[in-house]
């Protein structure tokens, strides 16, 4: 009859354990050996390990700054990534001849997993105070292989610290060149735009070259000679118009006074050396482009013209006061003539210099647009210019490695304990697996085998007390068997007890080294 767990006590598990004594003890040593066995037969894996370092910048951040600017755990985790690469993975296995018992059994993808899951990667941070923050630092990082022959692992741990170390620096001058490159390029981009500003604003220049706003105080002031000069030339026409009217006025009384007898008034010819004179009296006193040196120039110039023809009427015996009027009237002609041409090129460069001076205004605007853009951009070249040569010192820096690095802290080394199995450990859970196993499987018999035992079992069935209860009755014979089976169990135990002692001893001092030596001596054989 079914027995409820909670109308049991302790006593009555205690008669369960003495009833099924053989079936909780059986199984416990069955599975007992079990665990030994398999803490024996299971082959030692063996972890070569190395710490990394991971160095600061040897020269200091003010003067130089890197441009790498990943943290390191990032850094780790994607040089990680490339390194464990199928590919790559291969490569390492076919160069180590490892798994080479799988290599019919499992396909590169296979055995690239079961690569990847006995590479052990752990990083070494530490707290740190940054401008008044607690953070996390990563320090350094421990990379390890896990393989069943001590000296195959720590060659794959040297080769993966070895490509660790050199991705690190190659991916590191890598990122630094195409930092470098990159602003080499956007510095040629605006060069060349600048260049396109710089011919606009050259056109520009030479189609607007009398109109441009640093030539305005200059055509303003040529615009004030200009007027001037003809204010000046007014004044000389008008002068030159009375001069006129009063050498006409005196030819007209010189022909009256011929032709009156005994009437011959002479006055003062004008003479060659006089004008020069009077040429050399104004230069004195002015330039060569005032207009009244230019009017005695003029009119020594027409007088050398004129000089000839009155030269021939004197000497023809006519009156030379005629003949000087005559000339004087000429050169009066010939000079107005010549000031009004000169007066009308004044009128055109004035006209001129006054539509520059109207455009200038419109023709700053645009100037001014094209002076911002070629700033503009080359403000923009001067900075990644700057930034470039920067760049360029931070390549520098990582080439010949003085910025953060990979160092190594501890080589891997060749294993003398193995770190899996954990064969004690083995032991332990299996002893404690297998003494529940076997008191579970007693319980399980107790309850299939049924049956009342004991007073509080009947009652619990049947709901009245029973009258009397007959206690067992101890025989000689079951106390000569109880004190049997006690020595019995006690010798069990103490066996048992014995030899696990002894085989803990040998897997915890020899077995290990037992695998080891076969498996140097395997390789050794392999190799030679």
């Amino acid at each position: 009859m079914e027995m409820e767990e909670s109308s049991l006590s302790l006593k009555d598990y205690i008669q369960i354990a003495k009833r099924q004594k053989y079936y909780i003890i059986i199984p416990t040593l069955i599975l007992l050996s079990i665990s030994v066995l398999i803490a024996l037969i299971l082959p030692p894996v063996y972890r070569s390990q190395s710490t990394i370092l991971i160095e600061r910048q040897h020269i200091p951040v003010d003067l130089v700054k890197s441009t790498v600017v990943s943290f390191a755990d990032e850094r780790i985790q994607q040089i990680q990534q490339k390194i464990m690469r199928i590919d790559n993975i291969n490569k390492i296995i076919s160069k180590f001849n490892l798994y080479s018992d799988k290599a019919g059994k499992l396909s590169p993808t296979e055995m690239a997993e079961t690569f990847s899951e006995n590479v052990v990667l752990d990083v070494i941070s530490a707290d740190v105070i940054s401008e008044g923050r607690k953070s996390k630092a990563t320090l350094a990082f421990n990379l390890s292989f896990d393989d069943r022959s001590p000296v195959l692992a720590q060659k794959v741990a040297n080769e993966l610290v070895t490509s660790f170390l050199s991705e690190n620096a190659r991916s590191r001058t890598q990122r630094a060149k195409e930092t470098s490159g990159f602003l080499k390029e956007e510095s040629n981009k605006y060069k060349q735009e600048i260049q396109i500003i710089e011919s606009k604003l050259a056109e520009y220049k030479d189609k607007y070259s009398q109109s441009l706003p640093e030539l305005l105080p200059v055509s303003l002031s040529s615009i004030t000679r200009i007027e001037n000069d003809l204010q000046q030339l007014r004044l000389q026409l008008k002068m030159l118009g009375e001069r006129k009217s009063s050498l006409r006025s005196q030819l007209a009384m010189t022909n009256v006074v011929l032709s009156v007898p005994g009437k011959n008034r002479q006055t003062a010819p004008i003479s060659l050396p006089g004008l020069k004179a009077e040429y050399s009296r104004l230069l004195s006193r002015y330039s060569e482009s005032h207009p009244d040196v230019k009017a005695i120039k003029r009119k020594i110039s027409n007088f050398k013209k004129t000089d000839n023809t009155s030269t021939n009427l004197q000497g023809s015996g006519n009156n030379p006061i005629y003949f000087q009027l005559t000339s004087e009237l000429q050169l009066a002609n010939v000079e107005i003539g010549n000031i009004k041409k000169l007066q009308k090129e004044l009128v055109n460069s004035l006209k001129k210099l006054e539509l520059n001076v109207s455009q200038t205004h419109q023709v700053e605007r645009g100037y001014n647009d094209l002076l911002r853009d070629l700033q503009g951009h080359q403000s923009k070249y001067d900075d990644l210019k700057a930034k470039y040569m920067d760049a360029k010192i931070a390549q520098t820096l990582e080439e010949e490695q003085k910025a953060e690095k990979f160092s190594i802290l501890e080589p891997p080394r060749i294993p003398r304990n193995p770190d899996k199995p954990d064969r004690l450990k083995i032991l332990f859970i299996g002893f404690i697996l297998s003494l529940c196993g076997g008191l579970g499987f007693g319980y399980l018999i107790e309850i299939m085998r049924g049956g009342i035992r004991g007073q509080r079992a009947l009652y619990k069935v049947t709901g009245v007390e029973p009258l009397v209860v007959i206690p067992y009755i101890v025989t000689e014979e079951d106390i000569t068997e109880a004190h049997r089976n006690k020595i019995n169990f006690f010798i069990l135990g103490g066996l048992i007890f014995i030899g696990m002692v002894v085989a803990v001893h040998i897997l915890y001092m020899n077995l290990d080294v037992l695998w080891f030596r076969l498996l140097h001596k395997l390789e050794l054989v392999a190799l030679s």
